[in-house]
């Protein structure tokens, strides 16, 4: 095929399906995903080690590495796929750190920025 890096090539491609979880949630492969996996505090699941695809534990992987977090940014928009405590979307820390104890006390702790002013928090 030509590519003489695998490795680099291979870890662009899969970065690219983390891109596509993030920003295209209506697409077909999203919901076999959220079929398959489920979702756990407003993410997919990783799943157990014997659960899973080899694929899927490779994008898990990358989700965790700081590389994904140091360069990719989220704009709000409506705040429907922008989960309220746990995403950073302000400041560049999640609110659940900046008000560790306001989160503790919360009952919507997976919630997204939609809802949360749907309750009446985006109220002044």
């Amino acid at each position: 095929m030509g590519v003489r890096r695998i490795r680099e090539f291979d870890v662009a491609l899969l970065r690219k399906w983390c891109w596509r979880l993030l920003v295209d949630r209506e697409s077909l492969w999203f919901t076999v995903l959220l079929a398959r996996y489920r979702v756990e505090g407003g993410r997919l699941r990783e799943g157990t080690c014997g659960a899973t695809s080899a694929w899927w534990r490779n994008i898990a992987a990358l989700r965790r590495e700081e590389w994904s977090s140091d360069h990719v940014c989220r704009f709000v928009g409506n705040g429907k796929h922008t989960l309220f405590w746990s995403d950073v979307w302000i400041g560049g820390v999640s609110l659940c750190v900046w008000f560790s104890r306001l989160y503790e006390l919360s009952e919507y702790k997976g919630e997204s920025v939609f809802h949360m002013c749907q309750l009446g928090w985006g109220e002044t």
